[in-house]
């Protein structure tokens, strides 16, 4: 297959200053126009349409992480022998099922890798990033997550998702790719994640998410919903204090004003009791 990023000229962990670097460089090299003057102009065409169709793809996460799993794909492909029966039916090592895993997910078994995955934490401590190359382990962790958010278990998929976020932190992995990341997780926690737990329980999420390295408007939409909760039982304090965390991060936050009326008319009603 075509490797995008040779094409550019860059190394895959590049990221899209590089990228759009090299794109330029590139372009006024193989520009029509000038290669015409040099007697060049159809082989300088297709070039161009190339290096136009990795530009695309390498300045777009989505279909950069697509291109990155083919290439992967592509590279763990053994001719002769069956890679995938060799690791199948060693089903009581860890290391063996981990690779599983990732194949699966790569070879778009979705469903299989779920099973394999969920069957291989009775082997032990079976977490990817022990028997994979860490990469690995976090886009496959990232797949099962959103194998999980597809099939409505949306409390593993937060789960799934706010490990990554963790692991991120620690050491950067997903660089060009972490802002889709980090929406998938903002998208499950505000959105999804309240319709499947009772309130308790997801002030508990939304404190352990707090706690994590987010952007400023991330954790300020997560102290908001905390609001939210808190005003839907009464509790207008703690409902006052994430209002004003939430303003500290980001005073010009959408539907502050509204929460802080809400929580006004509960202190109003409060004192005159």
């Amino acid at each position: 297959m075509t490797d995008f990023y040779e094409i550019l000229g860059v190394p895959p962990e590049a990221g899209m200053v590089q990228i759009k670097s090299e794109f330029r460089r590139k372009a006024k090299k193989l520009h029509p126009d000038l290669a015409a003057r040099v007697g060049g102009r159809r082989a300088s065409e297709g070039a161009m349409r190339l290096l136009l169709e990795a530009y695309r793809v390498l300045s777009d996460p989505e279909r950069r992480r697509i291109h990155d799993r083919a290439l992967r794909r592509n590279a763990s492909e053994v001719g002769g022998f069956d890679y995938h029966a060799f690791l199948k039916a060693r089903h009581s090592d860890p290391e063996s099922q981990a690779k599983l895993v990732i194949y699966d997910l790569l070879h778009g078994r979705e469903d299989e890798a779920l099973e394999v995955f969920e069957r291989a934490r009775s082997l032990g401590d079976f977490r990817l990033e022990r028997w994979l190359d860490r990469g690995e382990a976090m886009d496959a962790r990232f797949c099962i997550a959103e194998e999980y958010e597809r099939r409505d278990r949306i409390l593993k998929a937060y789960l799934h998702y706010r490990r990554l976020i963790e692991m991120e932190a620690e050491k950067p992995w997903f660089r060009y790719f972490f802002d889709v990341v980090a929406l998938r997780f903002r998208t499950v926690l505000l959105q999804k994640l309240p319709k499947v737990l009772d309130d308790e329980d997801y002030l508990d999420r939304l404190d352990e998410a707090a706690g994590l390295m987010l952007p400023c408007n991330d954790l300020a939409q997560i102290l908001r919903k905390k609001a939210e909760v808190h005003l839907r039982h009464h509790q207008t304090e703690a409902a006052i204090d994430a209002i004003a965390r939430a303003a500290e991060l980001e005073p010009r936050l959408a539907g502050l004003t509204a929460l802080r009326k809400r929580a006004g008319i509960s202190i109003a009603r409060s004192q005159s009791i």
